[in-house]
Parts: C-alpha cells; structure tokens; sequence
C-alpha cells in the first residue's frame, strides 16, 4: 500500500445524521482514523477497549462534540501481532459497549482538574500525563464514566513513551458536571 492510501470506510445513515468511518495508512504501522456521527456517550472507552484488545495502540488524537455529532480524528499504530486493522468495523468498536465495567488501574504522574465551569465552557477541564501504556485511555474514560462524566473535546498526545491527555468532560447528556462528581474523580 502507499502511504495515505484509504484502507476501509463505512456509513450508516441514520434518522438524524450519518455515522461512519474512513481509515488512512500513514506508513508501514501507523494509522489515521476518521470517525463521525451520533455516538453513545461511552464511545470513546468502547473503541479503545476494542482497540486495545486488537494489539492496537492510539498515539495521537482530537475529538469534539458538536450539537450531539462526532468529529473524531486519532492515529494509531499496531502492537506486536495486531489484528489486520482493514477487517475492522471500527463504528461497530465504538457502539459495542466494549469497555462498561472495566477500569484497569493507571499511574500518573501527572493529574490537573479544573473544576471553574465558566473557564471552560461549562465542563471540568481534565489534564493527565503518564507512562504510555496499552490501554490506558480507556482505562482513563473509564474512570470519568464511573462518576458520570463524559468527554464533550478531547485532545490526547503520546510523546516518547509519554501520554499527555486533555479533556473537557461534562456529566450524562452534556448536563453540568456535578460537584459531588468532580470531587470523587479529584479523590481517586
């Protein structure tokens, strides 16, 4: 294949909008995935469950929310004997409920969360740094979820084996965070 030369897509239409994906390959190991559509607000840790699970690692990403429609961009490369990624139903990953429950335990070296609502827009800012790790952003989502809090932007980076993730998290259905819940993640 050459470099940036379109692996999959897939679109479902829906009532409301179209939902779908388009997969790019940067090189050899390396991934762009496109992503859209109406999505469950458990998305995110869905598909980096499923993704995890498939010897996949996300390395580079953004995604915002916008009058309840996904804009998701992400890079990703393979791990060691990763599933072929042009097999993959990457829309189905993100509907699959596929990390409910699950919240491996992470280490971080760094956790900054503010919680001035007026500062960014109505939602708590959350800002993490680690060691990367298979399965550490969904690992991270995860733990929102367990307080009901959900990423409405999300801007993630791993640099030299460093995660540096940033996200503007709201509660259930882009409520206002509650305190009780910024509090809890704060606490764990």
């Amino acid at each position: 294949m050459q470099p940036s030369e379109m692996v999959s897509s897939h679109s479902t239409p829906t009532v409301t909008s179209a939902a779908g994906f388009k997969l790019n390959r940067k090189d050899a190991e390396n991934y762009e995935l496109n992503l859209w559509g109406r999505l469950p607000p458990d998305w995110l840790g869905s598909l980096s469950a499923g993704l995890c699970q498939a010897g996949i690692s996300i390395v580079r990403g953004k995604a915002r929310k916008e009058q309840s429609v996904w804009k998701a961009e992400f890079r990703f490369t393979t791990c060691g004997e990763a599933t072929d990624v042009s097999r993959i139903n990457y829309l189905s990953l993100a509907m699959d409920n596929l990390g409910a429950g699950r919240a491996a335990d992470i280490v971080l070296d760094e956790f900054v969360l503010d919680g001035d609502l007026e500062r960014h827009g109505g939602a708590a800012y959350l800002e993490v740094g680690a060691s990367d790790e298979l399965g550490f952003l969904g690992a991270m989502i995860n733990r929102c979820a367990f307080y009901a809090l959900f990423p409405e932007t999300i801007m993630i980076d791993t640099i030299a084996g460093k995660v540096s993730d940033r996200f503007w998290i709201k509660g259930l259905g882009g409520q206002t965070p509650s305190d009780r819940a910024i509090d809890l993640l704060r606490q764990n």
